[in-house]
């Protein structure tokens, strides 16, 4: 299907228009909107489950994936942004080769210390022979299952509930007390606290999975440097308030090595990837994108780092000499007061010498 710029271009002019803005400045600000309410989800499987996004990288997927995920990698500092092969279709590449699997669950709402090991472990061997069955009934052989367990708990009177994997041997080995341990760990993470109340268990879980298919992911070949022989025009693309020249690549003719400055756009037929200003997309060996900040960027934000810290030095003296001020100030009054006390004294004496005067 091909796109048309113009119809584009007429349906953001209404935006435009009612908010008093310019086309590519409103066209920006849509993308902005959109960069953010996806940020927000990322915050959701990240930070407020007790994870620093920081520590990961970033996957794109899907036909749009590709276009925000270099700006999305800005907003949650996870470096390197991956662009795998064939992102537009890469959800039903993982369908085609995923596991065969199969859950059985039970409600299960109990303290710890008003159940035991045996009891728990004797309803999760039920449940994992109940999914096992399952796959039988699917062509598996046992001898290619594996099982794994899920126990949601939580503390006694609390809402919320924590999921707890295990398997057999684990469960076999550190039973409950082992799950109790895992949960304040888990819970700390999360919340940056644990409660000294009695864990509740309240769902438990058998997962049983098939084989997992052997998939292997094909090299590509290897080259350096820019791919002049992937671009296939210039264009230009308007980030940051203004226009700015953007080479347009194939990606089917990028190689292991090849290194793209940014902005530049990477076109395939079924995504299109948008690597911005002062950002590098490197291919890797199995034809990856990896987006990352630019050498120029990263010196530029430890200069500006580093100027932050001098101008804080600079600042602080400043705050010192307030303090030996306002002790000054003090040390100041205290003299004034003590001179005060004299003289108060010194009436006092001259009174007491003019009445004994006066008595004689």
């Amino acid at each position: 299907m091909v796109i048309d710029a113009g119809l584009a271009k007429k349906s953001v002019e209404k935006i435009a228009t009612a908010m008093d803005l310019k086309v590519m400045d409103a066209a920006e600000g849509i993308y902005n909107i959109v960069n953010e309410n996806m940020f927000g989800a990322l915050r959701l499987v990240s930070v407020e489950q007790g994870h620093d996004p920081r520590d990961f990288a970033l996957i794109a997927f899907g036909g749009a994936g590709p276009l925000h995920a270099n700006a999305l990698g800005k907003l949650t500092g996870s470096w390197p942004v991956i662009i795998p092969p064939g992102p537009g279709v890469l959800c039903a590449y993982g369908d085609a080769t995923t596991r065969v699997r199969n859950e059985a669950s039970r409600s299960f709402i109990r303290t710890f210390p008003q159940t035991s090991d045996k009891e728990v472990s004797k309803i999760l061997k039920e449940l994992a022979e109940k999914s096992a069955k399952e796959l039988d009934a699917e062509g598996v052989s046992r001898k290619d299952q594996t099982t794994t367990y899920e126990i949601d708990v939580r503390y006694h009177g609390q809402g919320l509930v924590l999921t707890i994997e295990s398997d057999a041997k684990k469960f076999v080995k550190g039973g409950l007390k082992s799950v109790a341990k895992e949960f304040d760990k888990m819970h700390e993470q999360m919340y940056t606290f644990a409660l000294d109340h009695d864990q509740e268990l309240v769902n438990l879980r058998a997962i049983q999975q098939g084989k997992p298919t052997k998939v292997r992911a094909e090299r590509v070949g290897k080259a350096s440097g820019e791919p002049k022989e992937a671009i296939i025009q210039t264009t230009t693309v308007f980030v940051d308030g203004r226009d700015r020249k953007a080479k347009i690549y194939d990606r089917s003719l990028l190689k292991s090595g090849h290194s793209i400055p940014g902005p530049a756009i990477v076109t395939e037929m079924d995504s299109t990837t948008l690597i911005l200003p002062d950002h590098v997309g490197k291919v890797d060996s199995f034809g990856n994108i990896l987006i990352t900040p630019s050498k120029s960027a990263k010196k530029s934000s430890s200069l500006s780092k580093s100027s932050k810290k001098k101008a804080q030095k600079k600042k602080a003296p400043k705050r010192k000499s307030a303090k030996k001020k306002t002790a000054k100030r003090k040390v100041a009054k205290k003299v004034v007061k003590k001179k005060a006390v004299k003289k108060k004294v010194a009436k006092r004496k001259t009174a007491t010498k003019k009445s004994k005067s006066r008595k004689r």
